[in-house]
């Protein structure tokens, strides 16, 4: 095999190809969109982090981006049922 030949987005390289955030977000337990608005949020900011460094590890970010998803929804859940009370 070529060591010149890089295989866009595959592992962690960045940017990723959106198949592969499919699979991802999919092993994670998250959905299609939850994937696809993470590729296109990172895509419209040239995966880049918000200071301006590019991405090294995509999956780290997306990692950190399913984290805050899933926190959401428990505080969220948390709320509703304090309501209840």
């Amino acid at each position: 095999m070529n060591d010149q030949i890089k295989l866009t987005g595959h592992g962690r390289s960045v940017p990723p190809i959106l198949p592969h955030v499919l699979i991802y977000f999919d092993q994670q337990g998250m959905s299609t969109r939850e994937a696809e608005a993470f590729f296109h949020y990172q895509a419209a900011h040239q995966w880049k982090t918000q200071a301006g460094t590019p991405i090294k590890n995509w999956k780290t970010v997306a990692g950190n981006w399913i984290y805050d998803i899933q926190r959401s929804r428990i505080v969220a859940l948390q709320l509703k049922l304090n309501r209840g009370r």
